[in-house]
């Protein structure tokens, strides 16, 4: 199992980045392919995560026919051109499936594998019992985010800014709130539209070991509103979590640990089904 850190490009620690790329993704933390000469000894994971348009098309194809030239280790896709155009060139660069919360089904995943994709980057709203269960039927290797906040929903709409608009007021925010009772919910707005955030941080350092039994390739960290020095803390409980042989009781401490620095950090879904049921009339 190894550690892939959704963070800035200055974090010393990380063997293993998550990027997005940059004008093809949803991600804060953007790269360019000229800035990967940088990491030459880093392993890096390119997020093209965006809802593609006709308009993108020209770029996204000048892109993948020059992507095997860099030493990525995959690309987490999320619209289908990517996979179409991709196998079209006879792109080499591991394709890793990344529909947010499509990901919930192993013969989904199984189906994928027949068309060459390499992986599955499965959503924060599923089980550790349904995680372990796609592992077990799956030759795919499997990427679980473990730590950060999750995003809820994403709108190409400027939702922020059609507020504001509204209101007749300036934002001067980079990051704003929801309201929903005496909940607040982060809402952040960039070039592809505005993004929801859970209210809670994702902390599921207690169940290392039972994704570790079922090989789980990759784990994610993302410090997306999480100050660098925190970060860095929680960062080295889960390397020794990984690196160690450490016992159920001794990861439910360094939840607790974690929990102390981060009073809003729980295990979200990853112990409690997500239901929706149709209210009937």
């Amino acid at each position: 199992m190894k550690i892939i850190y959704k963070t800035n490009k200055e974090f010393k620690n990380a063997d293993a980045f998550l990027f997005g790329l940059k004008g093809l993704s949803t991600l804060e933390e953007e790269i360019t392919l000229e800035e990967l000469a940088s990491f030459s000894n880093k392993e890096i994971f390119l997020a093209i995560d965006k809802n593609m348009f006709n308009s993108d098309l020209v770029y996204l194809e000048e892109v993948l026919s020059k992507i095997d030239n860099y030493n990525i280790s995959g690309i987490m896709f999320y619209d289908l051109s990517v996979l179409s155009i991709s196998k079209r060139l006879g792109v080499k660069t591991p394709l890793i499936w990344n529909q947010n919360y499509l990901v919930t089904n192993y013969k989904t995943c199984n189906f994928y594998e027949k068309e060459g994709v390499k992986g599955a980057f499965v959503p924060s709203i599923i089980t550790i019992s349904e995680i372990v269960e796609i592992c077990k039927n799956t030759k795919f290797d499997i990427f679980v985010p473990m730590f950060g906040y999750q995003m809820m929903a994403l709108s190409k709409r400027s939702l922020v800014s059609n507020y504001f608009e509204y209101i007749d007021e300036e934002n001067n925010k980079d990051i704003n709130y929801m309201i929903e009772g005496d909940d607040k919910y982060p809402i952040v707005e960039n070039s592809v539209g505005s993004k929801i955030y859970t209210k809670d941080i994702l902390n599921g350092i207690r169940y290392i070991n039972i994704l570790k039994k079922c090989d789980v390739k990759y784990i994610v960290l993302d410090n997306f509103m999480i100050s660098d020095d925190i970060f860095e803390k929680v960062s080295g409980y889960f390397e020794r979590a990984v690196n160690e042989d450490l016992s159920d009781d001794e990861l439910i401490k360094f939840e607790e640990e974690i929990k102390s620095i981060l009073p809003n950090s729980s295990t979200l879904f990853f112990d409690k089904k997500t239901v929706f049921k149709v209210k009937r009339k």
